[in-house]
């Protein structure tokens, strides 16, 4: 995708990375140095992988694994002549921020329905919608769920749980 070309008459529902509710959102936690794309870059919208470093990002796990967090769109005002035909990517070296749990609009490869589980392609992160528990071959399972559905390629909704799963902080 590069640089628009066309004018909506119509505001979007959202955009793939953004944050979709005012509920509370959950970020993986980076040590000193923060996360950092990796070499190629880090697609926005898609789920994204913290590696054996400790600081680099990808769209691709280490091992077959469950995905850091999904990387969010949070960098605003970067259209500068050297990036006006850029994409979703952030490039090599920028900060990434992963969110664990909250509300985004993402974009799947699959229709989705509410309630469906997400699972993130372990080729570019990108998202896939099923039935809970029936990972499809490729993708590994992310913990977050469809809450608004759409059509294939259409903005949807998709949410993760912002406390701990277990225990209690009572």
């Amino acid at each position: 995708m590069g640089f628009p070309k066309k004018i909506n008459y119509n505001w979007a529902v959202g955009f793939p990375g953004g944050i979709a509710s005012a509920n509370p959102r959950r970020s993986a936690i980076p040590g000193s140095l923060g996360f950092r794309a990796g070499a190629g870059g880090v697609s926005v919208g898609a789920f994204g992988w913290v590696q054996a470093d400790g600081v680099t990002v990808l769209n691709k796990p280490v091992a077959t694994e469950a995905p850091t967090g999904f990387v969010l769109c949070d960098q605003t005002g970067l259209i500068t002549e050297y990036l006006g035909e850029s994409t979703m990517t952030l490039l090599d070296g920028w900060n990434v921020q992963l969110m664990t749990g909250g509300d985004y609009f993402a974009v799947a490869t699959t229709a989705a329905t509410a309630g469906q589980a997400v699972y993130a392609s372990t080729t570019d992160g990108t998202l896939t919608t099923g039935a809970a528990g029936t990972v499809p071959d490729g993708t590994v399972a992310t913990g977050f769920v469809v809450t608004q559905g759409g059509a294939i390629g259409a903005t949807i909704i998709i949410s993760g749980a912002v406390a701990p799963i277990s225990g209690s902080n009572e």
